[in-house]
């Protein structure tokens, strides 16, 4: 078990390429849009059309432009790099010189929001879809002395995948002693909920009771109210 990335500050955001090209764009429209209003109201122009023309292609231009590059752009996001975090079979090297054992964790989160190049923004309807710098990542150790909150990068969807696993490993290792195992359960990615191991490590934990019997069948997960009833019989006593 063994999963290594970099840490980064983040130290603010930019408007995309993407975003600035589709509202620059509105904002041309709205203008000529408001000229023509005005005109009519109170005639400036006797071919206001012929002169915002040009305008409104600009506008257009803008328009699809942004449609487009919405494919290529990335998140711009201004960071620097802030030091290197390890997890091991031992316990999390922070920096290459902060050392404990997972027996030391008192909390522990891990959020995964993408992998550099991923698309995000897949469900605006206005285009702002972009591919992500992979830095938007944290994870949060507490100990009894100290609390560690971070951002870190995720390189491709093969090292989004090998943090996956080592989750997973960790969770089932029980090595995080001082956590509650609700809490754990709850941290194991989603591709693992359907897996054997995943359902026979929750049955574990409800056969020796640590947790709740209910809230144990409802992280096992169960097809019918039939199955309910054969699991509870079986592991719950």
């Amino acid at each position: 078990m063994r999963f290594t990335a970099y840490k980064y500050k983040i130290l603010g955001s930019r408007l995309s390429v993407t975003n600035q090209l589709f509202w620059s764009g509105i904002l041309i429209f709205g203008f000529v849009f408001i000229l023509i209003i005005l005109n009519k109201e109170l005639p400036l122009f006797e071919n206001i059309q012929d002169l915002l023309w040009p305008f409104f292609l600009v506008a257009l231009i803008l328009l699809i432009s942004s449609i487009l590059y919405q494919f290529y752009d990335f998140e711009r996001i201004e960071s620097k790099k802030d030091g290197h975090i390890e997890f091991n079979d031992d316990g999390v090297i922070i920096d290459y010189s902060k050392n404990f054992n997972y027996s030391e964790l008192i909390e522990i989160q891990f959020g995964i929001d993408a992998y550099y190049g991923e698309r995000i923004n897949l469900t605006y309807r206005h285009p702002i879809e972009r591919k992500s710098l992979g830095i938007k990542n944290y994870i949060l150790l507490v100990t009894n002395s100290d609390t560690y909150k971070f951002n870190f990068k995720l390189e491709n969807e093969l090292h989004t995948k090998e943090l996956e696993n080592t989750i997973f490993n960790l969770v089932k290792s029980e090595k995080l002693i001082h956590i509650d195992p609700k809490k754990l359960i709850k941290l194991v990615p989603y591709r693992f909920k359907k897996s054997n191991e995943y359902k026979s490590f929750v049955l574990k934990q409800i056969v020796e009771k640590r947790i709740d019997c209910t809230e144990g069948l409802l992280l096992h997960g169960y097809r019918t109210d039939k199955e309910a009833a054969e699991l509870r019989k079986k592991y719950c006593g």
